[in-house]
């Protein structure tokens, strides 16, 4: 069973890019050099994490958004903060929830946004599960799809009772908005 909640609602508006296979093909093979480096399964659910968001922004004619390491320190602090504390939600029980987090690390914030999960399925098809379910939640869609963020971090964290965490932060503030 997977549950996720959205707190801050974005404003879309309409536009199209054109996107050169190219970008898709350096994620990839970012992802397949991570792998091949011996990275640890959080650093694994964490990239493919980005990656399945990234192809659904392509999927909608939106630009890939760049990871930022400072982001996905945020990302994965409230994963790894909820694994540990047994809670589920964008409000944390210390009151810090993302943009405090973005404050307190020196993030500056024009656009910003965070998604999300929890599973408990396998390893190998937890991410492709918590990426199809944002992408059938119009919620979770719309804060992914924004076209202002221009930037993401990802976080994994799995909790001793087995729950795998997921959660995506995005900042931005792309030409137009």
């Amino acid at each position: 069973m997977m549950s996720s909640m959205i707190r801050q609602t974005v404003s879309i508006r309409a536009g199209r890019y054109r996107f050169l296979p190219l970008a898709a093909a350096s994620v990839l093979l970012g992802v397949f050099l991570l792998t091949a480096a011996g990275c640890t399964a959080q650093q694994a659910m964490e990239m493919n994490l980005a990656l399945g968001l990234n192809q659904m922004r392509a999927d909608n004619s939106l630009p890939p958004l760049t990871m930022d390491p400072s982001l996905s320190q945020v990302a994965r602090y409230r994963a790894e903060d909820m694994a540990a504390k047994s809670y589920f939600g964008h409000a944390p029980p210390d009151g810090c929830d993302y943009r405090c987090l973005f404050n307190k690390n020196g993030v500056s914030m024009a656009w910003a946004g965070e998604v999300i999960a929890w599973n408990t399925y396998p390893q190998k098809e937890t991410v492709r599960t918590t990426i199809r379910m944002w992408r059938d939640s119009p919620g979770h869609f719309g804060v992914i799809t924004n076209r202002c963020f221009t930037r993401m971090g990802t976080g994994a964290a799995t909790a001793a009772d087995g729950r795998i965490y997921h959660v995506a932060v995005f900042e931005g503030l792309a030409p137009g908005c």
